[in-house]
C-alpha cells in the first residue's frame, strides 16, 4: 500500500499524481516490474483515507490504477473479472525490480514514444494505463528521478508540496487532449505539512496569550 499517494483522473484534461517521495521511488519501481512482463498487471490500490482533490472546477475523487504491458493484451473491460479472480485466489508475491536509469533518452526512442504514446482509460472506477515495455520503463525512471528531487526541493519544505513535472509527453504528445493534455506529478510531503500546521497553530496561540 502506498498510503501517501492519490491518483486523480483528469479534470478538464488534466490529472495529478499526488505522491510522498518515498512513494514516488516506488511507483517508480512498480512501472518498471510492470514493464518487464508480458504476463502480469500491477494494482496500486487507493490508501484507505485518501481524499478527492478540490479545485475551482470541483472536487475529484481519487482512483486506482492499473499498468501493465500493452503485449499483454488487457482491455479496461477485462479488469473486473481480474479483480474478482484476484480477491479470491491472490498470493503475497515478492519481486525485484530493475533498477533506475537516466531518464534521458536518445531521439530515436523519443520519436517511438511520440508515434505510440502511453493509452490511458477509465474502466470500473480504476485508471488503466498501457504501453510498449520500453515506454513503461521511461515512465519508472522518469518518476523515480523525480522523486530523487524532492529532498533538496526547497518548496516541499516550505509549503509541504511542490509541483515537480508532468508527463505529457508519455501520454498526448500532440496535445491533443484525448483522454488528456498532461498528467501531472506533485510532491506532496505530510511530514512538512505537519511541521507547518504546528507552527501555525504556536503562532496562533502566542497572538491570543500576548493579547
Amino acid at each position: 500500500m502506498l498510503r501517501n499517494t492519490s491518483v486523480h483522473p483528469p479534470k478538464y484534461q488534466v490529472a495529478y499524481l499526488n505522491a510522498c517521495r518515498a512513494d514516488l521511488l516506488r511507483i517508480g519501481a512498480l512501472f518498471r516490474v510492470a514493464a518487464t512482463s508480458p504476463h502480469s498487471a500491477v494494482h496500486i490500490p487507493v490508501p484507505a483515507d485518501a481524499r478527492p482533490m478540490a479545485s475551482v472546477h470541483g472536487s475529484t475523487p481519487p482512483m486506482p490504477m492499473l499498468l501493465a504491458r500493452e503485449d499483454t493484451g488487457l482491455r479496461p473491460s477485462d479488469w473486473p473479472d481480474l479483480r474478482h479472480g484476484m480477491r479470491r485466489a491472490s498470493l503475497p508475491l515478492t519481486v525485484t525490480a530493475p533498477a533506475a536509469r537516466s531518464p534521458w533518452r536518445p531521439d530515436d526512442v523519443r520519436r517511438r514514444a511520440d508515434r505510440r504514446p502511453a493509452r490511458y482509460a477509465e474502466h470500473a472506477e480504476t485508471i488503466v494505463i498501457t504501453a510498449r515495455a520500453e515506454l513503461l520503463f521511461w515512465i519508472g525512471d522518469w518518476l523515480t528521478a523525480a522523486g530523487d528531487t524532492v529532498a533538496q526541493d526547497r518548496h516541499v519544505h516550505q509549503h509541504g508540496e511542490s509541483f515537480l513535472g508532468d508527463m505529457v509527453r508519455f501520454f498526448d504528445p500532440r496535445s491533443t487532449n484525448r483522454p488528456m493534455h498532461a498528467f501531472c506529478v506533485v510532491a506532496v510531503e505530510p511530514i512538512f505539512h505537519r511541521a507547518r500546521w504546528r507552527k501555525e497553530r504556536t503562532a496562533v496561540r502566542e497572538g491570543v496569550l500576548s493579547r
